[in-house]
């Protein structure tokens, strides 16, 4: 199978996933490669402008807005689904191009709210979907509420055996309502390049890589980690640069990494399946006075999120799962995960979104890829009377 080739057979299994037509998929090398592609396009189309966005997210889902020459607006998120609930009309002005629609986690549930936001102010409405690969928010009627939808095949999305890749999927109304914008997205994904060879070599070795470093401890951890992206060896999920609004120059896949995402694709339905199990044990059996479940949706999240009442509370409980092997996350803490270095860069106020603040500094994300009788092992350690998790915190 040729580079082409497998290709297709992405967009194609991406279709038949996701209930669209192979056409409007396109790939990347990243998924914020992608997004800046999105991004630039709308600014070459519409000018100068502003992204309604989240601080509760990635720093390259933002930087991707910054590269593109627009200015990101922060609205501040529904506690109960980590992302834009309810959009502040506020926020809009005269030279806002688009709102994204962040699905926290894999959170998709009703988001017709933001459609009709898109709507009564004429903007564009972007889905990151970087969490839920090949799902998509729809309408009652099932159709596709985004004008365009990004997803993931990277670092600790849902395909875990997938390191590398993203897939933008581009409403074929757009073609209608913006066809200037359309096809100028479209120029722009078929004239991206595959990686160079050096890039290409980092790639296929991040694996080995990676869990060399794993094993490593403390400094001797991060120095060599810093020693491997300094000397180009080493490809990163977040570059050092990255935290100052930077980004590579966008590339598309090679043959190597299709391959991966469609053994992956395989495993799609197996890999919701295990994670919903998961998700229902979770919201069945979870239950504690110092925490409470973020949310109600029975769907295959990429990570199950509680939220503690005391940001004591929820260190305590990440140091006692972690130090019983288990890999926590704490999605997004710090906010504009890993942390800006320079708030000024990001145009971003901290006293404007309060709950975005607040949240992100008691919220435990749970594993559910693992097997049930490891899901019930988190569960029964978070219940037990004994742990510090549930001992009140001392004043």
């Amino acid at each position: 199978m040729d580079y082409e080739e497998s290709v297709l057979k992405i967009r194609q299994k991406l279709a038949h996933l996701s209930g669209t037509k192979t056409e409007d998929w396109h790939l990347c090398l990243k998924a914020r490669f992608g997004m800046a592609l999105v991004f630039e396009a709308i600014r070459d189309c519409f000018g100068d402008g502003e992204i309604i966005t989240t601080p509760y997210t990635c720093i390259t889902a933002v930087n991707p807005i910054l590269v593109a020459g627009l200015t990101p607006v922060y609205n501040d998120i529904t506690p109960e689904i980590l992302s834009t609930g309810k959009p502040n009309d506020k926020l809009v002005k005269p030279k806002t191009h688009a709102i994204v629609m962040q699905h926290t986690l894999g959170m998709i549930g009703d988001k017709s709210a933001i459609r009709k936001f898109a709507d009564k102010h004429k903007i564009l409405l972007i889905e990151d979907a970087a969490h839920c690969v090949t799902r998509l928010a729809r309408g009652k009627e099932d159709e596709v509420l985004a004008d365009i939808s990004i997803h993931s095949f990277g670092v600790e999305k849902i395909l875990t055996g997938t390191k590398f890749g993203g897939a933008v999927y581009i409403n074929p109304k757009l073609k209608e309502s913006q066809p200037d914008l359309y096809e100028r997205i479209i120029e722009k994904f078929n004239r991206l390049k595959q990686p160079d060879r050096h890039m290409a070599l980092r790639v296929r070795t991040y694996r080995v890589n990676n869990a060399i470093i794993q094993r490593l401890h403390g400094n001797l951890r991060r120095n060599f980690r810093n020693f491997e992206i300094k000397a180009g060896i080493l490809e990163p999920p977040i570059y050092p640069f990255e935290q100052d609004g930077q980004q590579d120059e966008p590339r598309t896949t090679n043959k190597f990494i299709n391959e991966r995402i469609l053994s992956q694709l395989e495993t799609v339905k197996q890999n919701f399946i295990r994670r919903s199990a998961n998700v229902n044990l979770y919201q069945s059996k979870l239950k504690s006075k110092h925490f409470s479940r973020v949310t109600k949706l029975r769907e295959p999240l990429l990570a199950f999120p509680i939220l503690f009442e005391t940001a004591e509370k929820a260190n305590e409980a990440y140091d006692l799962l972690s130090s019983q092997g288990y890999f926590i996350r704490r999605w997004y803490y710090p906010l504009l995960y890993p942390g800006p270095n320079s708030l000024r860069i990001y145009r971003y106020d901290p006293k404007k979104t309060p709950l975005a603040e607040e949240t992100c500094k008691r919220i435990l994300c749970l594993p559910t890829d693992l097997p049930v009788i490891e899901t019930k092992k988190i569960i029964d350690i978070l219940a037990d009377k004994k742990s510090p998790v549930q001992k009140p915190v001392e004043k």
